[in-house]
């Protein structure tokens, strides 16, 4: 049982349930009665990690200009159809949750009828309308802590739902991210691919020179015309990824397909401020405590075993306070039958006592222990590869540091070999082989040099994210971008909606 409770819970619910009925001044937490009486939206809203708050959400979005991390994260956060879903569901959860207090307060249910009835005999016909109105009054008072569970349950699933959001959007903060380096890469791939481009046409139009001159074969001007015409390609095909990255990150953030957003470009600085300084272990060991999917298998276990205890005692006795009041007025219309209203009145209580319910029970109980037991399993294995997602995105991150400083260095010797191979064609003192293969080499490591930049920010984002630690603070840290990441806004239904 995670608090106690006893009947004083009980007695303040009704004291409050029938100060409101009575139109008497109400409790503060009643504010809002037809709404939300128990006050969830509140309780739904601290379960939110202040660090995955944005200060506020933008309104349009200036795509004129190049847009910064920020603008991109917040936009997503605010204004991405996952994320404003994951928070109708955790609203949702807190009503869920609100209605296991019904049991601490009384049912009431009123029922008017009116009929006719027409009876008949020798020579004879009457028709006698009845009219009837009845007030009944029912009330848990001992359930043996089946209502204090209830409570616990949907307390922790609430709490569960808590933990599955937070999860949400440190992975739409992840996406935001992802997307941004696709689309930054995507840009500078267009820049490659037209330096490559001009590059080749260089080389052909020396080739196309010497063969006007008479110093080379014209198989020298169609072999640079053909690795030209390549890369014209290269750069259609670049100009196409540009525009599938666009588009992704524009559907991120809740835009239109055909938004034209651009990225500014990140400071190879930020690529020096590691993450972190422990070891992997040590990294294995806080994300088994800070993840926040694998807290809510944890809460979603802990949820189980209450629900068992609850359905255990289900087939115990019930003890309720009742009351009735029922007003009935046969032939009311009838010249003989005025002034003969009939009331009853009755209080009392009543216990209930489930004596056989068909092997329901136990069979309930088998299949709760079980799926309690399979839960523990998933658990376990939830925890094992909570472990193999830091240690992957851990050794990825190391490889691709030392892969972009390899391809730097391979990019310096490329692009030294390119000048060199061109000059010496253009001094007659090379072939056009020589030429094409620099260029090959040099396109190669443009690409290389770029995809592993690339690569080292995105397993860098897998890394932060594995650990469980992304969030608006460890993003400003890491880029400097967003340095008012921490500031707590409430986020009501209304602030997802795109202004």
């Amino acid at each position: 049982m995670r608090r106690s409770r006893n009947y004083s819970k009980t007695i303040l619910l009704l004291a409050a349930f029938c100060a409101q009925a009575a139109q008497a001044e109400t409790l503060p937490w009643l504010d809002g009665v037809v709404d939300d009486p128990f006050n969830t939206q509140q309780k739904v809203s601290g379960l939110v990690a202040p660090n995955l708050k944005p200060d506020s959400c933008s309104g349009t979005l200036d795509f004129t200009h190049k847009l910064g991390f920020s603008d991109v994260v917040i936009a997503v956060l605010c204004h991405n159809p996952d994320t404003r879903g994951a928070y109708m569901t955790l609203s949702a959860q807190g009503a869920t949750y609100a209605t296991s207090y019904a049991g601490y307060l009384p049912t009431a249910t009123g029922t008017l009828a009116t009929s006719r009835a027409t009876s008949y005999g020798p020579g004879i016909q009457q028709t006698l309308p009845e009219r009837s109105s009845d007030v009944a009054l029912s009330m848990t008072l001992y359930d043996f802590g089946q209502r204090e569970m209830k409570v616990d349950e949907a307390e922790l699933a609430l709490e569960a739902a808590g933990h599955t959001y937070n999860s949400t959007m440190q992975g739409a903060i992840a996406s935001a991210m992802q997307g941004y380096y696709a689309l930054l890469t995507a840009q500078n791939a267009l820049s490659v691919a037209k330096e490559t481009e001009r590059y080749a046409k260089e080389s052909y139009d020396a080739a196309e020179l010497r063969h006007k001159i008479g110093q080379v074969p014209l198989a020298d001007v169609l072999q640079a015309k053909g690795a030209f015409s390549t890369q014209l390609l290269g750069t259609m095909q670049a100009q196409n990824q540009l525009a599938l990255a666009q588009s992704s990150l524009a559907q991120l953030m809740g835009q239109s397909a055909d938004t034209p957003v651009a990225v500014q470009e990140v400071d190879d600085k930020s690529m020096e401020k590691e993450p972190f300084v422990d070891e992997v272990r040590a990294l294995m060991d806080h994300a088994k405590a800070e993840r926040h999917d694998l807290a809510a298998s944890r809460l979603g276990v802990e949820q189980s075993e209450v629900a068992l205890k609850a359905l255990k005692r289900s087939d115990l006795a019930t003890i309720s306070a009742t009351a009735n009041m029922d007003v009935g007025n046969p032939g009311s219309l009838s010249p003989f039958n005025k002034g003969t209203d009939a009331r009853n009145h009755a209080i009392g209580v009543s216990v209930t006592i489930p004596i056989f319910t068909g092997f329901a029970n136990a069979y309930n109980v088998k299949a709760a222990e079980e799926t309690l037991e399979a839960q523990k399993v998933g658990l376990e294995k939830s925890e094992l590869q909570v472990e193999q997602d830091v240690w992957t995105s851990w050794h990825n991150y190391q490889t691709a540091k030392q892969s972009w400083k390899t391809s730097q260095d391979e990019l310096e010797s490329a692009t030294q070999l390119r000048d060199v191979a061109l000059g010496r064609y253009k001094e007659g003192l090379g072939t056009i082989l020589d030429v094409l293969n620099a260029e090959t080499q040099y396109s190669s490591a443009l690409q290389s040099d770029l995809q592993s930049r690339y690569n080292v920010y995105a397993s860098r984002v897998d890394l932060v994210r594995a650990v469980g630690t992304l969030d608006l603070t460890s993003l400003a840290l890491q880029t400097g971008d967003y340095t008012s990441a921490t500031k707590e806004l409430k986020l009501e239904p209304g602030s997802y909606e795109t202004h």
